[in-house]
């Protein structure tokens, strides 16, 4: 295979457009004149942001896609897709230290507007303050703060970064505490500011003059208590102290919990509690873990609040009042939290991935009720991430209102930034939050966390017999694993891939789901299929499985040990076939829960490859129809399952489904293969390795299908050349395919087949026309333009109806209400059920058709076709003739055709007959050898 040299990314994308923009599509109107005139000054998108996405891909094991793919976008892509691969290249850059590189690409995002249309935050423009300032280039830092004041106004972040030009600039600490000050003056809190009377790093002089304490008597306020876990952290804890020594909230006790510290930590804590009475000190004898520190301390606690505050960081004198005032003032909240900056000693703003800005929520810094001990319990036994798990257990038990953000975008702490940290360290760095231990660790604690009926069942014991749930060994402190569930059966089970279950379902991916509780919930019951190696509707179907049961659960428990396959095969009545007629394997790209144009499309090919004396072997890539597998086995001489991914440029074809194609070539002694459709390339690679030959069925028209482009990561020139690279021959479903293809020698144009009962319909107009679209009944399909041209019609005041033919969808639910002449007729099973309610019928996709089989099945029918210009569809339909071709787009177009066919009924009886002698020489030629 080749992988292109560069990708071309179009701009929009109408299907997209409507799919997104719910106005746009309940309105009816055209997307690309929508886009035009509004919706770019508007800040919308005209197609998906592909740097987004790969964004996502990148930090979650894909690099060696996502990063090429950004790459080809940076140098080729459109205007706004350059800017924001910058943006995402610049902060991979800073994580591999490539700061040079880093700046190189935020540049780009920065040279033109097109960037913020999609990125609204100041994370860029903060980001590029700190690369200048790394070089040494004062004067792209004063330009970019400076347009980031003037975009964003004075954001406590901006007055930070002011902080830190001011820093390289060599200032005075006083010209510091002036932008200290400024950060919190407008929230009505008092300002912070260096003190110079004390020697140290700046961040052990954080300081701010001491406030009031709240009216009223202090024994009416609840007690808030502070959790302070410590370890070796000698140097750092005095200025912890002093920050909650200084809070002006006055009914505080802080509770120092020593965690076997070899340094003078507990000297230190002893010393202050001899001061402050407030103060009480725990000592571990041995180390036993920052949670298990903070649980001891948790126990302790006799607050009616209670809250953590680490070691080596310096809160604000208002952060307890603000968060204890919220609870006091709120009674239904459970929690509250509030935010912060990391920060070195000098105070340079750190965060190890830039995200929207340097201040983000303090998830340690959650003060929660003290009936919550009661209720869920303790931290859990872990090295980290237990305080974000103990945020979620909190929010699934009592809702995400249960915890209010106090001063959200204010930083009430300042977090030192230790490089020798858990966080920082590479097994637990905060990487691993997208892929690796604490991805691990949070994904099997939301499946816990969704297994309980009620908070009660979430409960965690301070020191409990036995874990619940497993965790990684590297971060677990060698408690007991609980029994294993079925989370972890799958988790462990060889035949599960979660990369692969990622790629395989974008909408996992993009909704950055666990795969393994996806597949739980609702996957298997989707007959969605777990990795390459296993068929879940295949297995399923051979076990005869209810819905409610899963099938990898059962193979990993009762399948495997009784010799089931985990991809099972399906004899056909052609099984006992001589073994001297050949064998062809034909590979299917989908395989729906409803038979619709991919499907139908497959039964033609193989029904007549039957018919022709040859022996077909189907190979589905999933099961989600039972019916689809019932009539394959009345044509075929097996069935077989093998999950494939959709080809990408930038990907390599699964070793594991290769290998399994292979062994599909050997098992059945096949001497040639036809795939098809276009997007898989796996069986290609296979047959070429084992010396077979190959046909490419090829029903896409990618030089006008930005989507179908997009998803396959190539262009319409560097897909011609893999297919041209990688297949013997061609077939094409119309001339406009054969055309882009470009090989003639080794194409043959071959038309869909239909239904041969539809050529016996009986075609006899109503006194009321009917007007039907038969299709999916998604936006892409022309529904939109469908109900405008009934809302036209309807102004008109004829007598005509408009039927929906197809599945319910969203779409169609969001476009509500219909107009008055619409009706809804849900899916037909067959062609035939569908054209036979109609007497017209409308073919207005609002993407390039590469044959339209509805239209074909329409005329064989004898029904006369409105059509776009779009695509296949027109050299089908003969304009004037056989129906009306118009303009793509136009629904007042379409509309005069349906008013003149509804005007002009003797036409439509001619017009009936030619479609059908169309459709019945469009099938001869299907037909032919």
């Amino acid at each position: 295979m080749t992988t292109p040299v560069s990708v071309q990314y179009d701009n929009f994308d109408p299907v997209w457009y409507l799919q997104t923009y719910a106005d746009v599509r309940n309105a009816g109107l055209d997307p690309w004149d929508h886009y035009r005139r509004a919706g770019r000054a508007e800040g919308r998108q005209g197609g998906p942001v592909q740097a987004l996405e790969l964004d996502l891909m990148l930090w979650r094991g894909y690099h060696d896609t996502a990063l090429p793919a950004l790459h080809i976008l940076f140098e080729t892509g459109p205007a706004h897709e350059r800017a924001v691969a910058g943006w995402v290249l610049a902060r991979w850059y800073v994580e591999h230290e490539d700061l040079s590189a880093a700046r190189a690409a935020l540049e780009a995002f920065h040279a033109s507007d097109e960037g913020a249309r999609t990125v609204g935050h100041p994370g860029p423009y903060l980001l590029g303050v700190q690369l200048a300032l790394a070089l040494d280039d004062r004067d792209q830092a004063a330009q970019l703060l400076d347009r980031g004041f003037t975009r964003f106004g004075a954001l406590p972040d901006f007055e930070l970064a002011q902080i830190q030009y001011d820093r390289f600039l060599g200032l005075d600490d006083w010209e510091l505490s002036s932008a200290l000050a400024r950060i919190y003056v407008p929230y009505g809190l008092v300002p912070l500011h260096l003190r110079d009377d004390v020697f140290g790093p700046r961040f052990d002089r954080l300081h701010a003059d001491p406030g009031p304490w709240l009216n009223g008597p202090t024994k009416d306020l609840p007690l808030v208590s502070v959790i302070v876990p410590v370890f070796n952290a000698a140097r750092n804890l005095p200025t912890a102290l002093r920050g909650l020594q200084a809070q002006t909230w006055p009914n505080i006790e802080i509770i120092i919990v020593d965690d076997g510290s070899s340094d003078e930590s507990l000297s230190v804590a002893e010393a202050a509690a001899e001061k402050d009475k407030r103060i009480r000190v725990i000592a571990h004898t041995v180390n036993q873990g920052a949670y298990p520190a903070r649980n001891t301390g948790f126990a302790a606690a006799r607050g009616d609040y209670i809250t953590v505050h680490d070691a080596d960081d310096w809160s604000h004198p208002e952060k307890i009042a603000r968060q204890a005032t919220a609870l006091m003032n709120e009674p239904e909240l459970k929690a509250t939290v509030s935010h912060w900056v990391r920060a070195s000693d000098d105070l340079a703003m750190t965060r190890w991935r830039m995200e929207e800005a340097w201040i983000y929520r303090n998830v340690s810094s959650l003060m929660i009720r003290a009936e919550l001990r009661d209720i869920l319990g303790y931290w859990d036994r872990v090295k980290v991430n237990a305080d974000t798990e103990y945020y979620y257990r909190l929010t699934h038990s009592f809702g995400p209102k249960a915890i209010r953000e106090v001063c959200p975008g204010v930083p009430l702490a300042f977090g030192r930034t230790d490089p020798g940290s858990l966080t920082m360290r590479s097994a637990t760095h905060l990487r691993t939050q997208f892929k690796g231990l604490r991805r691990d660790y949070m994904e099997a604690a939301h499946y816990w966390h969704t297994q309980a009926r009620e908070p009660s069942e979430l409960y965690l014991p301070q020191n409990p017999e036995q874990r619940p749930f497993r965790v990684p060994e590297a971060i677990g402190l060698g408690d007991a694993e609980g029994p294993e569930t079925d989370y972890d059966i799958l988790r462990r089970s060889e035949y599960f891939d979660a990369d692969w279950y990622r790629l395989s379902h974008k909408d996992v991916l993009l909704a950055d789901i666990c795969p393994v509780q996806h597949y739980l919930q609702g996957g298997a019951a989707e007959n969605r299929d777990p990795g390459p190696r296993f068929s879940t509707g295949g297995y399923r179907r051979a076990q005869e499985l209810p819905e409610e049961v899963n099938p990898l659960l059962h193979f990993e428990t009762v399948g495997k040990q009784n010799g089931a396959a985990p991809l099972p095969a399906f004899d056909g009545v052609l099984s006992d076939t001589p073994a001297h007629v050949k064998r062809t394997l034909v590979f299917a790209h989908t395989s729906g829960k409803t038979l619709f144009g991919a499907e139908r499309s497959l039964l033609g090919v193989v029904e007549r490859m039957a018919r022709r004396g040859h022996c077909p072997v189907v190979v589905l890539p999933t099961l989600r129809n039972p019916e689809y597998l019932k009539q394959l086995l009345t044509m075929t001489a097996a069935v077989e399952f093998v999950p494939q991914l959709w080809y990408h440029a930038l990907r390599p074809a699964h070793e594991d489904t290769v290998q399994a194609i292979r062994d599909l070539i050997v098992k059945y002694g096949a001497k040639h293969i036809h795939v098809n459709t276009m997007v898989l390339n796996a069986p290609l690679f296979a047959a070429r390795a084992e010396g077979v030959r190959t046909t490419v069925h090829v029903r896409e028209l990618p030089d006008q299908d930005v989507a179908l482009r997009r998803h396959l990561g190539a262009s319409a020139g560097a897909l011609r050349q893999h297919l041209v690279e990688n297949a013997d021959r061609f077939v094409a479903t119309s001339p406009s395919v054969a055309q882009w293809l470009g090989c003639p020698d080794r194409t043959v144009i071959r038309p869909n087949s239909v239904d041969e009962d539809l050529f016996d319909l009986r075609y006899s107009p109503q006194t009321m026309l009917r007007v039907a679209m038969i299709s999916s009944n998604i936006a892409k399909k022309g529904i939109a333009d469908f109900l405008g041209v009934a809302r036209r019609v309807e102004s008109h005041g004829r007598p005509i109806r408009f039927l929906l033919i197809g599945p319910p969808s969203e779409d169609l639910h969001l476009m509500r209400p219909w107009p008055g002449n619409v009706d809804f007729r849900n899916y037909a099973a067959t062609p035939a059920e569908a054209v036979a309610q109609a007497d017209i019928v409308m073919s207005l996709s609002k993407f390039a058709e590469s044959f339209g089989r509805t239209v074909m099945e329409a005329m064989a029918g004898g029904r006369p076709v409105v059509c776009y210009d779009r695509g296949a569809p027109p050299s089908l339909v003969e304009s004037g003739r056989t129906g009306f071709v118009v303009p793509a787009d136009d629904i007042e177009a379409a509309a005069n055709a349906i008013l003149a066919l509804e005007a002009s009924r003797n036409g439509l009886m001619r017009m009936s007959t030619a479609a059908r002698a169309k459709a019945r020489s469009l099938q001869e030629q299907a037909m032919q050898a």
